[in-house]
């Protein structure tokens, strides 16, 4: 499967993508280096752990490498449950009752990335 399918199949940013890392090899090694990419259990381990700092940093490294990759569904969802996660002066969570809302929605969105990279 091509890239164009992929990322249009998981709703990615594949032209920002191309002006960033200029390749399309480039890209699809980067792309399936995310398949071992182990941040959305690290995210979910912490909050079943109730440890909150382990938990955002999960969800802001799955924010980060998704807009680096222009995985725009991911990117929006783990942007949202990051906010929700951020830790104030005194360690509580912003939002924390949001998070069982958007925690679906980020592992929705990981699923989503993760089959369509699989068939490239």
């Amino acid at each position: 499967m091509s890239l164009e399918i992929a990322y249009a199949a998981m709703g990615g940013d594949l032209e920002t993508v191309r002006g960033r890392l200029l390749t399309d090899e480039r890209i699809e090694k980067f792309a399936k280096i995310f398949l071992q990419d182990t941040s959305l259990q690290t995210l979910e381990n912490a909050l079943e752990a109730g440890d909150f700092p382990e938990a955002y940093r999960g969800a802001h490294t799955l924010k980060g490498v998704s807009r680096d990759l222009g995985f725009t569904p991911l990117y929006e969802a783990s942007c949202a449950l990051s906010d929700a996660l951020r830790l104030d002066d005194a360690g509580t969570p912003a939002d924390l009752a949001a998070v069982p809302e958007l925690l679906p929605a980020v592992r929705r969105a990981h699923s989503l990335v993760v089959d369509s990279i699989a068939i490239i």
